[in-house]
């Protein structure tokens, strides 16, 4: 029986919340929260030390300053904006929303990696639950996944670097922002997913014959990835939702 889209995300959520699976999540949610949230708070410190010792800087040098000239108004509102409390909590905050921000891209690449061990166990949930008549033919090696994952990372920095110039064009720099890293997790989500259950022969022309299909999925993941906390607790409904989505069509095109 054909799955349409909307039957593949009942059954995934249904899935995702039972016993076996939601288990599973615990391990991404640990592990992502204490390496995002420890580099988010040594970050900020980072920063707010460094704005100190701006205005420290700052301070001295308009004291030796004063021994020789008198200061000039912008040494004046310049030793002002420093020394503000106001501006002082400004910075601060702008500080941790940068960093809060930040954060969230990091997250997801994290929770990614973190899944990736996590894959073959949970898609073999999934078969074995639901299509038990589907064979897994994953032959994916070590080496080969560390130099898809640098390929990768490596277009992905060539696409951050390229679309640097919209950065700076309101509303346009939301999608360049997001491009490079919709590129890294798309990639690396099918990746995990696609060589689970494929082979090398297989997996290309699986995902040319169903590019689009696939890009409309992990996109939804992705701005849902968005939400702050999202990509903590749900990296492993993204691999159960695109195992289903693969299975169903594997099943779909070959046990008609």
């Amino acid at each position: 029986m054909k799955k349409t889209e909307a039957d593949i995300v009942a059954l995934s959520i249904k899935d995702f919340f039972s016993k076996d699976i939601l288990k599973l999540a615990i391990l991404p949610f640990i592990v992502t929260m204490f390496i995002v949230y420890s580099l988010f708070f040594a970050g900020a410190s980072i920063a707010l030390d460094s704005l100190d010792g701006i205005q420290i800087e700052q301070t001295t040098t308009n004291v030796g300053f004063n021994d020789v000239n008198e200061p000039t108004f912008v040494d004046e509102v310049a030793q002002w904006f420093l020394k503000s409390t106001a501006i002082s909590w400004m910075m601060s905050i702008l500080v941790y929303v940068i960093g809060a921000v930040a954060m969230i891209y990091v997250s997801i690449f994290i929770s990614l990696i973190v899944i990736g061990f996590l894959t073959p166990y949970i898609l073999t949930k999934i078969r074995d639950k639901h299509y038990s008549h589907i064979n897994f033919y994953g032959d994916i090696s070590i080496f080969s996944t560390i130099v898809y994952l640098i390929k990768t990372i490596f277009v992905m920095m060539i696409l951050f670097i390229a679309l640097i110039p919209f950065y700076f064009i309101p509303v346009v720099n939301i999608f360049a922002i997001n491009l490079p890293f919709y590129y890294l997790f798309h990639k690396l989500l099918n990746f995990d997913v696609g060589t689970t259950i494929l082979n090398n022969n297989d997996i290309k022309d699986f995902q040319k014959e169903n590019s689009k299909k696939l890009r409309l999925r992990t996109l939804k993941l992705y701005l849902l990835s968005l939400i702050p906390f999202a990509s903590l607790i749900l990296p492993v409904y993204y691999v159960v939702y695109i195992g289903h989505g693969y299975l169903s069509t594997i099943e779909e095109q070959h046990y008609k």
